[in-house]
């Protein structure tokens, strides 16, 4: 590609992420987490519900968790996240990642469904509550010191990661996320 080229596409590209007038309200980064979280929410409660009670305990190989550890997972991290970032876990949750874990894990599929969303709400009402000096106070992700806004999207990241394990795992069962419908 040639320089006018390369500088009309950047153009073009500057020219898209600039706002208009119409778009004068920008989301905020917290705005920003919380729909995110929210939609993250709609996609594993989605998918927990696409999958068959058979299917909950498919693993690609031994050693790796299962449709059902990995629906846990996302409760046990939505629940013990935001621990880190100063608040409490919700009523019923163990204390600690690891007993949560195992409490979460314990559960039958209808317990842990009725959990999930809730589990959710529980860290998107946590982000939505917080204060921007909140925000801005140092906290840790496992042994790493971070303002709590970048803890929170280091742990978004991770959850990122678990729904494309779950993605693969529903492809792997001919289950067809019911957002791609």
């Amino acid at each position: 590609m040639g320089r006018s080229a390369m500088r009309a596409a950047m153009a073009v590209a500057a020219g898209l992420c600039l706002s208009s007038p119409a778009q004068a309200q920008m989301q905020s980064w917290k705005d920003v987490q919380v729909a995110d979280l929210e939609e993250m929410k709609e996609k594993f409660v989605g998918l927990a519900n696409a999958f068959t009670e058979a299917q909950w305990e498919y693993r690609p190989m031994e050693g790796v968790r299962s449709v059902k550890d990995v629906l846990a997972l996302m409760i046990a991290e939505t629940h013990m996240f935001p621990v880190a970032w100063g608040s409490e876990p919700p009523a019923g949750a163990a204390a600690g990642f690891g007993p949560e874990m195992q409490r979460v894990s314990a559960l039958s599929r209808t317990d842990l469904m009725a959990q999930l969303g809730p589990s959710f709400d529980h860290m998107i009402a946590i982000v939505r509550g917080m204060d921007e000096a909140k925000r801005m106070e140092s906290s840790t992700y496992f042994g790493q010191q971070m303002p709590v806004h970048a803890n929170i999207a280091t742990a978004m990241a991770d959850m990122h990661e678990h729904l494309g394990q779950l993605i693969a795992y529903a492809r792997a069962n001919r289950v067809v996320p019911p957002w791609s419908m």
